[in-house]
């Protein structure tokens, strides 16, 4: 049987063409959609399966630091603000110049006889806290102090040794003399502090001379602006004065009323117990002040010793 070649030279039929050129565009666009069809599942499926990481971890440091690095880099801690305790419940100081006064179950008698003051405790003025430039150095003055109480009144008795006497002044010129003085913070809860204020009082006690010029007191008051002047309404006190071997001696007896105050067991008041001593005849100087506590000054009563009642 004769079979029959294709004619090389002969090109292939239209038909054959365009079916070959169908079948090749078909599989070029058949592949294109695989393709991104490919693509499109791949990444969806990686954003899916796409690990989280993880929380970063805190680390919180010891305290305290354990190094100096860790320290330089910790933010400092806001300041801590500390309030004051209130006043009243802050202590005040008593100090070294705390005072008792008894309470009498009767008054004493007030004619400067201290023989009945035997069974009350003696506190002695013996530190030197003022001279004036005319003192010659001798310190030939002392006092001893004894204090009572009551509802009306606030009892004074004090045993003055002085080898001269000397005092011609009066009102609130007997500091210039031989003299007592007691200086009062009747408010020490309510305003201590280092400066004078209307709770404070200050009451100078004459003997006199023992002969023409009598015993006397003077009342001093503390200002709001930290000055002390007379007070207003002068004082009613009630004293005595005796001359003896050895100097003199004082009984008085203060008024609550002159130092604006009701009394009561236990109460605490800021006080100094002062001598003055002036040994010059026919003069008005105050030569030498000596006190119960040795940090006194006049007008700062936190340089005070203390009165309480008992």
């Amino acid at each position: 049987m004769y079979q029959q070649y294709p004619d090389p030279d002969k090109p292939p039929s239209r038909t054959n063409w365009m079916l070959w050129v169908f079948i090749i565009t078909t599989g070029i666009f058949f592949l294109a959609i695989c393709a991104i069809s490919i693509f499109f599942i791949v990444n969806r499926f990686q954003a899916r399966v796409q690990p989280v990481p993880p929380a970063p971890t805190l680390i919180v440091p010891t305290s305290p630091l354990s190094t100096p690095e860790i320290a330089a880099t910790t933010p400092p801690l806001a300041p801590t603000l500390t309030l004051p305790a209130p006043t009243t419940n802050t202590p005040i100081p008593i100090g070294t110049g705390n005072v008792e006064a008894i309470h009498l179950s009767s008054p004493p008698v007030i004619d400067g006889d201290l023989t009945e003051w035997t069974d009350v405790p003696t506190t002695t003025s013996s530190y030197q806290v003022y001279a004036h430039s005319s003192w010659d150095g001798t310190k030939d003055v002392s006092a001893a102090w004894q204090l009572g109480w009551d509802e009306a009144n606030l009892y004074v008795a004090v045993t003055v040794t002085d080898d001269t006497h000397v005092q011609t002044q009066t009102g609130n010129q007997i500091f210039r003399g031989d003299s007592v003085d007691m200086q009062f913070d009747t408010d020490r809860a309510g305003d201590y502090g280092p400066t004078l204020s209307p709770d404070d009082f200050q009451l100078i006690l004459s003997p006199g001379n023992f002969a023409d010029l009598p015993p006397s007191a003077f009342r001093f008051q503390g200002t709001a602006n930290g000055r002390i002047l007379d007070a207003p309404g002068g004082h009613h006190v009630t004293l005595a004065a005796r001359k003896t071997n050895t100097g003199y001696t004082i009984e008085a007896a203060i008024p609550w009323s002159d130092l604006n105050l009701t009394p009561q067991s236990g109460m605490i008041l800021g006080l100094a117990l002062n001598v003055n001593d002036n040994d010059t005849p026919g003069t008005a100087v105050q030569e030498l002040m000596l006190s119960h506590i040795p940090t006194r000054t006049l007008t700062d009563p936190t340089t005070w010793g203390t009165l309480t009642l008992r």
